[in-house]
């Protein structure tokens, strides 16, 4: 009998390329790529901003702020820099602050000092109170009524830092614990006074800030990037065969030869099977 011819190989049916597990890699990969690029944005930005956009000594300015009042005073909101982080001190995140005037009238006082001397001194006093200062120019925020100031500003005891003058007027001060008012006044206490205001900080710590949040964007976004490659690449399914090696070059077939004759074990040909030989 002869035997029967093997049963051809069949390949499993193939899995299911997109399962549970590579839809949720999928999709946190792209979760992930959101901030990743954010961070690179934003980190970019601030490098730009420190390396490009600082001025000659060294100041990150806001942008101006043309503002006006009928009153004796332009004054801040209260400034609050109490932390209780004694590691990390204001003066050392913001560095030297300045706050710059630029007028055309009379001459013009520039006075920072704690906000409840400040208080004292202004209560009574019609002035405008400034909101935004620092982020987009100067906008007043609120008009105070009152009357006219005791005194001149110079003459006053309360402040921190003071300047005045004519033109331009420029007060470097070095921020500490505590709450502050930032006062622009005419030199003389006289009413109307107008300003073309900004304020910047040397901010010594962007340049690290910008660079960590670079390297931390870049990180992301490799982290981001590899889950998605995994999740998107095709896994071989079990049991499946590795590609067929490619068939050899085209040509003539071999020519035929005949088998070798078989001998017994004296040398003599055999001339028939030993199924044709009789016991």
């Amino acid at each position: 009998m002869s035997a029967a011819p093997a049963a051809a190989w069949t390949p499993p049916p193939p899995q299911n390329r997109w399962g549970p597990g590579r839809v949720v890699a999928l999709v946190l990969g792209l979760l992930l790529l959101v901030p990743a690029l954010g961070l690179l944005a934003g980190g970019g930005v601030l490098l730009w901003a420190d390396q490009s956009q600082r001025t000659g000594d060294g100041f990150l300015l806001s942008p101006s702020g043309d503002v006006s009042t009928d009153g004796y005073a332009l004054t801040s909101d209260r400034i609050d820099l109490g932390t209780d982080a004694d590691w990390v001190p204001v003066s050392a995140a913001l560095g030297t602050t300045m706050v710059r005037a630029d007028g055309s009238g009379p001459d013009l006082f520039i006075g920072i000092g704690p906000s409840d001397q400040v208080a004292s001194y202004l209560g009574d006093v019609q002035h405008a109170v400034l909101d935004d200062l620092g982020e987009d120019g100067a906008v007043i925020d609120r008009e105070v009524a009152g009357g006219a100031p005791a005194g001149p500003p110079g003459a006053q005891p309360l402040w921190t830092e003071q300047t005045s003058g004519p033109g331009r007027q420029q007060l470097t001060w070095e921020p500490a614990d505590g709450d502050w008012t930032v006062v622009v006044m005419n030199a003389d206490g006289s009413a109307g006074v107008s300003a073309d205001l900004r304020v910047g900080a040397e901010l010594p710590a962007l340049t690290g800030i910008a660079w960590g949040v670079l390297i931390g964007g870049a990180l992301l976004t490799l982290v981001a990037v590899a889950i998605v490659l995994l999740a998107i690449r095709r896994p071989r399914a079990r049991g499946e065969l590795p590609p067929a090696a490619p068939p050899a070059t085209a040509g003539p077939p071999p020519g035929w030869q005949p088998p070798a004759p078989r001998t017994d074990a004296s040398g003599d040909p055999v001339r028939g099977s030993s199924r044709d030989q009789v016991t």
